[in-house]
């Protein structure tokens, strides 16, 4: 019987076995094969070959060219990044409950497209330049979407706020929890003023979503 090694657990014979070479590299292969960094195509490809995934198991998919792991319950990208999306042009509301596309603008809705991470937890990172045709304020949040459906919907409390006619950088930060790990998510600007009777106006706007792992 062959015996395993103290840390991979990767199986050896012992002198007593039978002399079967073949039989010795062939139980050594497949215990390595888990334990490489297996290469696919894509996710299909991977969950048709790798039918079930241990935890730490780790793969490469060529698209979209990214490494995954796997959780114990789920496949995960590993360390995935930021992804940011800024929109330079100017444009304006007088609408006093969010709204994602300004009067004047170019580019709107202006939203990212992100994929939850292991934690099911993101920080969204939303600001503008920003000022009003009055002493009011003006407010740029986010709406976060699950395909077309408002997970988590634009809110004063998860808002940059500018107040009165004096043009203001502002940005704000904020964590978004319980996302669905692997689902694709958007995150899309929303802005407003604190009155129909004022314009708030709003240039060099920007989302970025940075996963919490």
């Amino acid at each position: 019987m062959a015996l395993l090694t103290p840390l991979g657990s990767l199986p050896y014979p012992q002198p007593a076995d039978a002399a079967n070479v073949p039989q010795h590299i062939q139980s050594l292969a497949e215990a390595v094969d888990g334990r490489t960094v297996l290469r696919f195509a894509d996710a299909a490809t991977r969950d048709a070959k790798v039918t079930s995934p241990v935890a730490g198991m780790l793969v490469w998919l060529s698209t979209p060219k990214q490494f995954w792991y796997h959780t114990g319950s789920a496949w995960a990208q590993l360390a995935p990044g930021p992804v940011h999306l800024a929109n330079t042009t100017t444009g304006t509301t007088t609408s006093a409950t969010y709204v994602e596309t300004l009067t004047g603008s170019t580019g709107d809705p202006t939203a990212v497209t992100f994929t939850a991470p292991a934690s099911g937890s993101v920080l969204v990172t939303v600001g503008a330049r920003i000022n009003s045709s009055a002493a009011t304020a003006a407010y740029i949040s986010a709406n976060i979407r699950l395909s077309t459906t408002v997970t988590l919907a634009a809110a004063d409390a998860r808002a940059a706020i500018s107040y009165g006619t004096n043009l203001c950088s502002a940005t704000t930060q904020f964590q978004v929890t319980g996302l669905t790990v692997n689902s694709s998510y958007t995150a899309t600007l929303a802005y407003k003023s604190a009155a129909t009777t004022s314009t708030a106006t709003f240039t060099n706007r920007f989302v970025t979503v940075t996963p919490v792992t």
